[in-house]
């Protein structure tokens, strides 16, 4: 399952001193297979999003990295890094070398 965030540009929020500001309105997390399975499961299950007049197209996602995600990058890094490394380093450490992606996706999942 794949973790989306939910925010629309609609709407306002106010100060602490009582002054209107605009933002992104956080409309929630969820969990789909995709991300319009995730908005439909969103819109489901918070009924105040279409009470407060939301429009549902407008509402954007962003995919976040799970666990689970985290876990498999970590397989995959750690699968290929020691020859990946030696390969790296007999080629010269050239900048476009797959290594080089491997480590930062170490870091990403550390």
């Amino acid at each position: 399952m794949n973790e989306y965030v939910f925010y629309t540009f609609e709407g306002y929020t106010e100060s602490p001193s009582n002054k209107e500001c605009e933002n992104i309105q956080l409309l929630g997390f969820e969990y789909g297979k995709d991300k319009f399975d995730a908005k439909r499961k969103l819109v489901e299950t918070r009924e105040w999003i279409e009470e407060l007049d939301f429009d549902i197209d407008e509402i954007k996602a962003k995919q976040l990295l799970t666990e689970e995600n985290k876990k498999c990058i970590k397989n995959l890094v750690d699968y290929l890094w020691k020859d990946e490394e030696k390969h790296f380093e007999e080629s010269g450490c050239p900048e476009n070398h797959i290594f080089n992606t491997l480590k930062e996706l170490k870091v990403l999942v550390e």
